[in-house]
């Protein structure tokens, strides 16, 4: 009965720091360690998540700033769909993705 006792109070322990590391994944200082994340959906949209600004906007290519370097889009037709104060969608027929240092 003991053992089982300890693997049980081993169990809550685990809950317990997977609790607080979902608490930390989800504060703005783990954001701040993590800034940037690309998701790329074949190639008709990415959404970046972590950009400074943006620095070129026209139909045939997107340059954001993002921590330490700079990401070309070039393709056809893009378009920013969403754009918030640290993230934006780019839609469009995404031909390359370039990422500059």
């Amino acid at each position: 009965m003991k053992e089982f006792e300890n693997k049980r109070i081993k169990k809550k322990g685990f809950r317990e720091r997977a609790k607080i590391f979902m608490g930390i994944k989800q504060s703005p200082l783990y954001s701040m360690m993590n800034p940037v994340h690309f998701e790329i959906n074949g190639n008709k949209e990415a959404i970046i998540e972590g950009c400074k600004c943006i620095l070129q906007y026209d139909e045939n290519t997107v340059r954001i700033s993002v921590k330490g370097m700079s990401v070309s889009f070039c393709g056809r037709n893009l378009k920013i769909k969403c754009l918030t104060p640290d993230s934006l969608i780019v839609q469009g027929l995404i031909m390359s993705v370039e990422f500059i240092t």
